[in-house]
């Protein structure tokens, strides 16, 4: 398991080493740089990759914990852990999308916390919680955000801080998204931030690693990098890579003269052809591309860091949620616009979508949840919504046995907030943002065997809050592909930002089903969900099969969620490790 994590509270059990932020408070590091300034009672502390410089920390860190200004402490550039505060208070925050996550729990002396679920759960003996892991299957991850895959760890979600004070815990909001702007205005603010952190990664370093897709994310992570030091490329090909994808990052690796490697693909590089090097806190789709990763990121071995485009897709654009978002608002004429281009753009009847528009703006999210949750309990599950819905049941709720139809309707009701209403766009940007940055968070894990140390620009906190003042209305544009980006960094090529298509893993996938269709039958029949008589087994065989043998409507996309689900319970993470490593100097 990956060693960078901070924990604290009493009775959990420490490991020898490591460094003493505060009283009760301790960080391991295997590669996390770790500052800290103490003022009599008065400690702040910055894990990770802060890009504070020592005046500001000195000048800002302890005047903002000694006021309890928690939100400040949040607003320098990096993805970090803070942890601040005076005698008998400490507060805690990771970033806003959660690659540096928090959990925390109530033991027998007290509450206690970490960046690890895992961590949190073996001192409470807890469990995988299997009821809330099918009914996220089904409808998504982002109607719990308070809610970790462990019974009785909470996890604090991405945007909020944990504050601690005797014996009492409490999340606090530390969003901190500045006063909307439009995409013109908001866009040069984006940039620099961008630019920043691109930069801010790799000048630390002598040579720096990085994915290559081909895509409009990664490309331009390239050529910010490129421009501060040597990069090393790694872009998976072969066969059943995207020809299109291939040729554009051949073409943006020419462009900054940089070093470019790709992969030949093969059997090996299938989906399910290899075990996951390492397990993880939680499900993440990575897992099931263990040999693809170990294949195409071998040259990127033993660099100090490894730029990624993950989550450039959330945070430069927004879904079919700006379409609600804008009826919520009472833009009427504008939404209707909205969904009438949409519609003709993919050749389809605008009248039946703008229809499903106005009942999501009209319902809210608690109505919306309790419909679906009635539809599920009784087994009704056609007449999805084909633009976005506040809660939307995939393709697992037909796997789903009448005693898992229950569990997962119940799980849905409880989820109900009774609060005031949510606009669409801000909900589903944050939803998608830490979902985001949970598979980041367990990628780190999976890379870390790989001697690969991945950083994540776009998830920074700066690029975050610089990208989402610009409302999801106004990021998404029909016709253009991440407007945000070209408008942000207008020195990009024109050849690149103009690109309106991407390639997917579809052909990879789908030969990894075929190629292990026999191993992942077994790994369905002996799952713990259908131990438990959530799942029925034989309709996820049914859909297998479908897949393996290549029908156009089989569930890909659910049957790998669900097959990396039972691939995590086959390999549950370990307890913290009795001891930590040397550190090695990394950007993360």
């Amino acid at each position: 398991m990956s060693q960078m994590w901070v924990a604290g509270g009493p009775g959990l059990a420490p490991p020898r080493g490591g460094t003493a932020l505060s009283p009760r408070v301790r960080a391991w590091q295997a590669g996390l740089r770790v500052r800290s300034l103490h003022d009599g009672p008065v400690h702040v502390s910055v894990v990770g990759d802060c890009r504070v410089s020592p005046s500001a920390l000195q000048a800002e860190g302890l005047a903002f914990a000694g006021a309890g200004r928690w939100e400040d402490l949040t607003r320098w550039p990096g993805s970090y852990w803070v942890v601040a505060g005076f005698e008998g208070c400490t507060f805690v925050a990771g970033d806003l999308a959660g690659v540096r996550a928090l959990f925390a729990g109530r033991g027998p002396r007290g509450v206690i916390w970490s960046s690890h679920a895992s961590h949190v759960a073996a001192q409470l003996a807890s469990a995988p919680d299997l009821p809330l892991l099918a009914a996220q299957l089904v409808a998504g991850a982002e109607h719990w955000p308070g809610r970790s895959l462990y019974e009785g760890v909470h996890q604090v979600p991405g945007g909020h801080g944990l504050l601690l004070q005797q014996d009492r815990w409490e999340t606090v909001d530390v969003t901190g998204l500045p006063s909307p702007l439009t995409l013109a205005d908001g866009a040069a603010r984006v940039g620099q931030a961008l630019t920043e952190a691109a930069e801010g990664y790799a000048s630390e370093h002598e040579e720096v690693g990085a994915d290559l897709s081909g895509g409009l994310d990664s490309s331009t992570l390239v050529l910010l990098a490129a421009q501060r030091r040597p990069v090393r490329a790694v872009t998976y090909g072969g066969p059943l890579a995207s020809a299109e994808d291939i040729a554009f990052a051949k073409r943006v690796a020419a462009c900054a003269g940089i070093e470019h490697h790709v992969c030949e693909g093969g059997p090996q590089t299938w989906h399910f052809a290899s075990p996951p090097p390492a397990a993880t806190d939680g499900p993440t789709l990575s897992s099931a591309i263990a040999g693809l990763d170990a294949a195409y990121l071998a040259p990127a071995a033993g660099l100090g860091t490894h730029l990624t485009g993950h989550g450039g897709d959330v945070v430069l654009e927004s879904s079919t949620a700006a379409f609600v978002d804008l009826l919520q608002r009472g833009q009427t004429r504008a939404a209707k616009t909205q969904v009438t281009a949409w519609a003709r753009l993919r050749d389809q009847a605008p009248r039946p979508l703008w229809r499903q528009v106005k009942a999501s703006a009209a319902l809210g999210r608690d109505e919306a949840v309790e419909q679906t949750a009635d539809r599920i309990e009784t087994g009704q599950f056609d007449g999805v919504s084909r633009v976005w819905s506040w809660c939307r049941p995939g393709p697992a709720a037909a796997w789903l046995t009448a005693h898992g139809r229950s569990t997962v309707a119940q799980l849905l009701r409880a989820s109900v907030t009774g609060g005031p209403e949510v606009l669409a766009g801000a909900w589903d940007d944050w939803s998608a943002l830490r979902l985001n940055g949970a598979s980041a968070r367990h990628e780190i894990t999976l890379y870390e065997p790989l001697d690969v140390h991945p950083v994540y620009p776009f998830l920074d906190n700066a690029v975050v809050r610089a990208c989402l003042a610009i409302p999801a209305y106004e990021r998404r544009r029909n016709g253009a592909y991440k407007p945000l980006l070209g408008a942000a960094l207008p020195g990009l090529p024109p050849w690149l930002t103009g690109r309106r298509s991407k390639g997917s893993f579809g052909p990879v996938l789908m030969s990894g089903l075929r190629a292990h269709r026999n191993r992942l039958h077994h790994l369905v029949a002996t799952a713990p969900l259908v131990q438990a008589g959530l799942v029925d087994a034989r309709r996820v065989a049914t859909d297998l099969d479908r897949a393996a043998g290549g029908e156009a409507t089989a569930p890909r996309a659910a049957l790998q969620q669900f097959l990396t689900a039972c691939l995590w319970l086959d390999n549950p993470p370990l307890p913290p490790p009795a001891a930590a490593p040397a550190p090695r100097a990394a950007a993360c």
